[in-house]
C-alpha cells in the first residue's frame, strides 16, 4: 500500500520487472503498470533487463530493446535508466512545473526517445564495473549504435 500511494502522488514512476514480481507475485508486469498509471501518474515505466524496456501511458504501450552490451556489472543500471530518462525529459522540456502539463500529454514518440535514452544510458553502465553512468558524449556514442 505505501508503494501504491508513492506511485499514486508522481509524475513519473519507473520500477523493473524483477521490483514488480517481488511486490505482486504472478501478475504481469505490463498490467501492474497499467494498474499503475490509472493511479494518477503520466507515464511508468518498466525496466526489463536484456528485453528492454516498457512505457505505459494513457495513449498506450512503448517498448525499446536493449542495446546489445556485454554485461560487466549490473550495479547501477536502473539509477543509470533514470537519470538518462530525465536527460531526455529535460531535452524535451517536460520536467518542472511549465512541464508538467507536457508531460501528462507524453506522445508516443517522444516516449521511444525517451526510452532510447535510458536504455543507452543503462547499457554504458552495465558494460563496466561500478556504478559509472555515461557522461554526454558516451551517451552520443551509445545512442548512435542503437
Amino acid at each position: 500500500r505505501r508503494v501504491e500511494r508513492c506511485v499514486a502522488l508522481s509524475d513519473v514512476v519507473k520500477a523493473s520487472d524483477e521490483d514488480l514480481e517481488w511486490l505482486y507475485p504472478g501478475q504481469e508486469p505490463e498490467r501492474v503498470a497499467e494498474r499503475w498509471l490509472a493511479t494518477g501518474p503520466a507515464v511508468v515505466l518498466v525496466t526489463r533487463g536484456g528485453d528492454g524496456a516498457l512505457a505505459v501511458l494513457p495513449g498506450g504501450r512503448v517498448t525499446v530493446d536493449a542495446l546489445p552490451t556485454e554485461v560487466v556489472d549490473t550495479v547501477g543500471a536502473g539509477d543509470a535508466f533514470m537519470s538518462g530518462t530525465l536527460h531526455a525529459l529535460a531535452a524535451h522540456g517536460l520536467l518542472g512545473a511549465d512541464g508538467r502539463e507536457r508531460l501528462r500529454s507524453l506522445d508516443r514518440a517522444r516516449t521511444a526517445d525517451v526510452l532510447r535514452h535510458a536504455a543507452a544510458s543503462a547499457a554504458v553502465t552495465v558494460a563496466r564495473a561500478g556504478a559509472n553512468p555515461p557522461d554526454v558524449a558516451e551517451l552520443a556514442t551509445a545512442l548512435a549504435r542503437s
